[in-house]
C-alpha cells in the first residue's frame, strides 16, 4: 500500500527540481500529507492505477519491487558480494578493505567471506550483469548487485517501474528500473535472491514461495 500511496517516502532529492525556499525537504519526509502530495505531483502523467500494481504482487518474482527500500538495497548488496566475493575475500590493503566495507556494508563484506563456499552465479548470470569479468571495485559490485535485482523481478508495470526510479539512490534505482525486462537470465537471478534471502533475511523469506 505505501508503494501506492506514498511513492515519495523514499524519493531521491536529485529528483524533485524546483523545490521551494520555504519548505524544508526534511519537513516533507516526515510530513506523510506532504509527502503524498509530493508522489502525486511527480507521478501526474503516469498511469496511477492501483489495480495494475496490485495485480503485479501476486507473481513472487514482482514482490521484490514491494521490498522497504533499505532491506531492497541490502539485499542489492548481498548480491554484490556473491558476485564479487573471490575478490573481496583477497583483498590485503585497508584502503580497499575500508572502501568495500563503506560502500557494500559491514554485513554484506562479512558475508563475501561465507559466499566464497556457495556455488558461484551462473555464467549466463554473470554475463547479464555484467560482470564476466570480475569487477575491481565495490562501486561496480553494487552496480552489478542492482542489475541482478532488477532482472530478479522480471518484466513490470510501467505504473510500477516509474515508482522505483523515484526512490533513494537515483543512480542504483535506475540499474534497477532498466534491467526490469524478460532476459534468459532473470528466473536464475530471482533464484539467486531467493537463496541470498533465506540465508540472510529468514523471517520474510517465505513472503517468496
Amino acid at each position: 500500500m505505501r508503494c501506492i500511496a506514498d511513492p515519495a517516502a523514499d524519493f531521491d532529492d536529485a529528483i524533485v527540481k524546483d523545490w521551494p525556499e520555504w519548505l524544508p525537504r526534511e519537513s516533507a519526509r516526515t510530513d506523510s500529507f506532504i509527502r503524498m502530495r509530493l508522489g502525486s505531483q511527480l507521478l501526474r502523467d503516469q498511469d496511477r492505477e492501483a489495480s495494475v500494481i496490485i495485480s503485479a504482487g501476486q507473481a513472487p518474482r514482482t514482490r521484490l519491487a514491494f521490498l522497504p527500500v533499505s532491506d531492497a538495497v541490502r539485499l542489492m548488496c548481498l548480491a554484490a558480494a556473491w558476485t564479487g566475493a573471490p575478490s573481496l575475500v583477497s583483498q590485503l590493503r585497508s584502503a580497499d578493505v575500508v572502501a568495500a566495507r563503506s560502500v557494500l556494508g559491514e554485513d554484506a563484506f562479512a558475508f563475501a567471506f561465507q559466499a566464497a563456499l556457495l556455488p558461484r552465479p551462473t555464467a549466463a548470470l554473470m554475463s547479464a550483469i555484467g560482470a564476466s569479468e570480475l569487477p575491481n571495485g565495490p562501486a561496480e559490485l553494487l552496480h552489478c548487485g542492482a542489475v541482478m535485482f532488477g532482472l530478479a523481478m522480471g518484466c513490470i508495470p510501467d505504473a510500477l517501474q516509474v515508482r522505483l526510479r523515484l526512490r533513494s539512490p537515483g543512480s542504483i534505482w535506475t540499474l534497477v528500473a532498466n534491467a526490469c525486462r524478460n532476459d534468459s537470465a532473470g528466473e536464475d537471478a530471482f533464484h539467486a535472491m531467493r537463496r541470498l534471502v533465506r540465508n540472510r533475511m529468514a523471517l520474510w523469506s517465505r513472503w517468496f514461495d
